[in-house]
């Protein structure tokens, strides 16, 4: 049986930009401190999209393979392969 290696993109899925602002969300919703600064009138999706925007978030994500293994991504490595517009 011969391996074939696949080529993963770096780039942040639009499942992957909602799942990580809804979870900052609720964070800053329960009470977490905002890693920027809060404007007057911000709601805690606006502070978690900024915070995205800006990759001051410390996050990595898991991309599960099809065999079973899975590869994690920090978040300021996909951010730095293209822009995300949130």
């Amino acid at each position: 049986m011969t391996k074939v290696l696949m080529t993963l993109q770096k780039r942040l899925t639009k499942y992957e930009i909602t799942k990580i602002i809804g979870g900052r969300a609720l964070q800053l919703s329960l009470g977490a401190f905002p890693l920027v600064e809060p404007q007057p009138n911000d709601t805690a999706f606006t502070i978690a999209r900024r915070e995205l925007a800006l990759g001051v978030l410390p996050i990595i994500v898991r991309r599960h393979l099809p065999d079973g293994t899975y590869i994690d991504i920090p978040l300021k490595e996909a951010l730095e392969v293209e822009k995300v517009a949130v």
